[in-house]
């Protein structure tokens, strides 16, 4: 093992929403794993999923066994998926990290603007469901503002009440907005992993067009568009080609 596997952070986490069945199926996996019975572990935390029981922490410890067996694609692929669920846990980020090293070939990333950065960093502070609930409850208030005024007999009350209710249905939107922004992250299927050892991105949706770029295992794309079994992709560099469609799994 490489000494960056010594840096992995392999702390297993449980699962506060699984019920009482899949819990102890997941003490079970997390057991195999600090027996350092990978493949088991694996087994197990594909088995839970295959239930129906979605976590980041299963999802997280999963990618932590990929790692361990050096199966580094499938590994990023659900640390991917726990970050879905939650964006910036450090420890998944810090895995990513390590997992995307050890692999060939990385495209390049893009440096994101520090208002899109900030922006992610806000957008990623609730889930959706809580930025929809203090939309709705800024949208009630402000309307709640709306009728005092009217209903008002002082002018100066009116005023201020009217002026109050204007700027909460205004600043509603925001949370809307953030709530729209972290649901297509949480819930989108666009996002993909190159799961083969090597393949070519090509021009177009055929098997004999133009060689544009080799990619390697493990590598991030976007799905932008598809025709019949082959998918046009972004790359993390904003190059764009043609994937076939069985060379990827979607996080």
């Amino acid at each position: 093992m490489l000494k960056n596997t010594a840096l992995l952070l392999i702390w297993l986490l449980p699962s506060l929403s699984l019920l009482a069945q899949p819990a102890q199926s997941l003490k079970a996996a997390n057991q195999a794993y600090q027996e350092k019975e990978y493949e088991q572990a694996i087994q197990l935390y594909e088995e839970i999923l295959q239930e129906g029981y979605h976590s980041e922490a299963v999802y997280y410890n999963l990618g932590n066994a990929y790692y361990r067996k050096e199966a580094f694609a499938r590994a990023i692929l659900n640390y991917q998926r726990a970050l879905k669920l939650d964006p910036k846990d450090k420890n998944t980020l810090h895995n990513l990290g390590l997992a995307q090293a050890r692999l060939p070939g990385q495209v390049g990333k893009i440096q994101q603007s520090g208002v899109v950065q900030a922006w992610l960093s806000v957008q990623n502070t609730f889930s959706t469901r809580l930025w929809s609930i203090l939309g709705l409850a800024m949208l009630w208030l402000g309307g709640a503002s709306l009728a005092i005024s009217v209903l008002s007999g002082i002018r100066r009350r009116k005023i201020r009440t009217l002026a109050g209710g204007v700027l909460l249905l205004v600043l509603s939107l925001l949370p809307f907005l953030l709530a729209y922004g972290r649901y297509q992250q949480e819930f989108s299927t666009t996002k993909a992993v190159v799961m083969v050892e090597e393949t070519q991105l090509r021009a177009a949706p055929e098997e004999d067009s133009k060689a544009l770029q080799k990619l390697y295992e493990g590598v991030s794309v976007e799905i932008l568009d598809a025709i019949g079994a082959w998918n046009k992709v972004r790359l993390e560099d904003t190059s764009e080609g043609w994937l076939p469609g069985d060379v990827l799994e979607r996080v």
